[in-house]
């Protein structure tokens, strides 16, 4: 952030230098602490800044001219540059060198990397920061994907971006925890929602069938090469190998990485969690943490690998067609498609109430990335034959992958139709619409996208039986709904909103809340101490088997359980029927 003194300040400086009161070569002889006192003067407030920037021209090899800049600089007469990181540290190296340790500077390493750092830490990212030139430097521009200079210089910008990340987070005692907590109550509650729905999150391989099903009906190799990967990267973690180390210095190694393209189209890779998994605290639990650890590393791992490998493949067929990377549109275009294709869609101002939403929904981006994908697609294929040459490369591939997705789930439903007859339903006003029935259980193919083609159908008004209404069939039942027709005790059109985008899709923390207020859970069970515990801390996919066993007209379990822990979301609830021997 750029910073200046107020205009009456700055001319006091002014005139103190013009005089001579203000001697540069003096202020260079002292110590950090001696100059802040000086600079005092001029507010405590401004002192730290004033300082910095002073010292930061000590570290130019002109000396001089530094000085100039910076009294130009304080007196508000000009702006000073963004840099990223690596550039800041690097401007730091003459003070941080072994043969400057006497000088170390610390108001400009806090200033600069916005953190309080020791003498010691700012050694270490120095350090790590050369090393990151070093073997950058070493990097052809044809040397291939995962060459063993690449991921020496990726895995090299993972310790640094890791180091920095562990200086900025701390490790506060246990009595600055808890008075963390004393003084920011709120923290408590943010806290313990992030790790509710990380704990429910766990023990499955479920980013496939979910957040990543869209990627398999329109990139299948993509999608193909990321699952096969997966199971590998479970297996490091099993053996306690950390899994994301490897998988990030891979993506920071691309060429797309190294050049730019990936920050030029905002592509969602510099997170530290995913959605799901906002938290790693309990991988900390005995004998349930490499688990925990395993299941994390599989989701994160493949949305990453995912959004790389689009990248990849989309740039380089933007490339073809002479879209420049400096064409922010396009590019920033082409990111929001992969992120949304990956399940993480933008939520444009609402992220500065990150914290907030976290604590109150369980997927808020990855149901933006399901409505962008299905209504941004319907938008993009009514403009298509209209605008065909005007369209952005994001607008035509997002219009060519609902077809895709809409073909592939069509392809599945009408595969199991033949199969097992009666169990898919067509009607979209529906809530087994794009689900396969078997028996009592549903199986979701469309990673919820369904769930949005059902609400489109229930708000929009339609014929049934000759009445005209917002109609809507009880899965369950097959009774048909008005929504309009005023009974009592019935819903209505807004119910079926708020429900489907809000109610239902809350965090566990903010779900016990709302079936508190309600005096029952989902389905009229007894709200209980054992039921909450359950609802928090018990991972989904194992509440799901309790479903399973206890529904004597569910799916085979076997063939059920499988599905779920792949992401196809198994739910059991409805009448009694005959129950299959199996899933064929």
């Amino acid at each position: 952030m750029s910073w200046c003194l107020i205009p009456k300040k700055a001319d006091e400086f002014k005139a103190m230098l013009k005089s001579g009161k203000i001697n540069p070569a003096k202020l260079a002889d002292m110590t950090s602490a001696e100059r802040r006192k000086f600079f005092s003067q001029f507010g405590a407030d401004n002192a730290k800044n004033i300082n910095a920037l002073f010292e930061s021209k000590l570290l130019l090899k002109n000396q001089k001219a530094g000085m100039i800049t910076w009294a130009k600089k304080i007196s508000g007469l000009s702006k000073d540059a963004k840099r990223d990181i690596i550039s800041k540290i690097n401007r730091l190296e003459d003070a941080l060198s072994p043969k400057e340790a006497d000088e170390f500077l610390e108001d400009l390493a806090s200033k600069k990397l916005n953190v309080d750092v020791t003498r010691e830490e700012a050694d270490q990212i120095y350090k790590l920061a050369k090393n990151t030139e070093t073997t950058l430097a070493k990097v052809a521009d044809d040397s291939p994907i995962r060459s063993p200079e690449r991921m020496e210089y990726g895995m090299s910008k993972v310790m640094f971006e890791k180091y920095l990340q562990e200086l900025k987070k701390g490790t506060p005692s246990a009595k600055e925890w808890i008075m963390n907590y004393v003084k920011n109550p709120s923290e408590v509650v943010f806290d313990l929602a992030g790790a509710t729905k990380s704990m429910l999150a766990t023990l499955d391989n479920s980013f496939f069938g979910r957040q990543g099903i869209k990627v398999l009906f329109t990139e299948p190799k993509i999608w193909a090469k990321s699952f096969v990967k997966s199971w590998s990267d479970i297996g490091k973690e099993l053996k306690g190998v950390d899994a994301m180390d490897a998988i990030k210095a891979d993506m920071f190694s691309r060429p797309n990485a190294i050049n730019g393209a990936y920050d030029a189209a905002k592509l969602d890779i510099h997170g530290i969690t995913e959605e799901a998994f906002p938290t790693s605290a309990p991988e900390k639990i005995p004998g349930f943490g490499r688990l925990f650890k395993a299941s994390e590393s599989a989701f994160s791992g493949a949305a990453l690998r995912m959004r790389a490998d689009l990248a990849d493949r989309y740039l380089g067929q933007a490339m073809v067609q002479g879209i420049e990377m400096t064409d922010k549109v396009q590019m920033e275009g082409i990111g929001k498609l992969i992120n949304s294709m990956t399940g993480r869609g933008g939520i444009g101002r609402l992220g500065v109430f990150g914290k907030e939403i976290n604590s109150a929904f369980f997927s808020i981006k990855f149901l933006k990335s399901n409505i962008d994908t299905l209504f941004g697609g319907v938008k993009n294929i009514i403009k298509y034959p209209l605008k065909k040459g005007t369209m952005t490369f994001a607008e035509k591939k997002s219009a060519q992958n609902l077809l895709k997705i809409v073909g592939g789930v069509a392809s599945v439903l009408t595969v199991a139709e033949m199969l097992h007859p009666g169990s898919v339903e067509l009607d979209p006003r529906s809530t087994d619409f794009g689900k396969i029935k078997i028996n009592n259980t549903r199986f979701d193919v469309t990673g919820g996208m369904a769930s949005l083609a059902v609400l489109a159908s229930r708000v929009i008004p339609t014929w049934h039986d000759g009445e005209f209404g917002f109609w809507s069939k009880s899965s369950t039942s097959g009774k048909w709904t008005n929504l309009t027709a005023g009974k009592y005790g019935q819903n209505d059109v807004t119910d079926v909103v708020v429900n489907t985008l809000f109610m239902n899709k809350l965090s566990p923390l903010a779900g016990l809340a709302r079936d508190v207020w309600k005096g029952e859970h989902f389905g009229g069970e007894e709200i209980t101490p054992v039921s909450i515990l359950k609802n928090l801390t018990v991972p989904l996919s194992i509440q799901n088997l309790e479903e399973l066993l206890k529904d004597k007209n569910s799916a085979p379990v076997l063939g059920s359980m499988i599905l779920e822990s792949l992401g196809i979301s198994a739910s059991t609830y409805g009448t009694s029927k005959k129950k299959i021997k199996s899933i064929k």
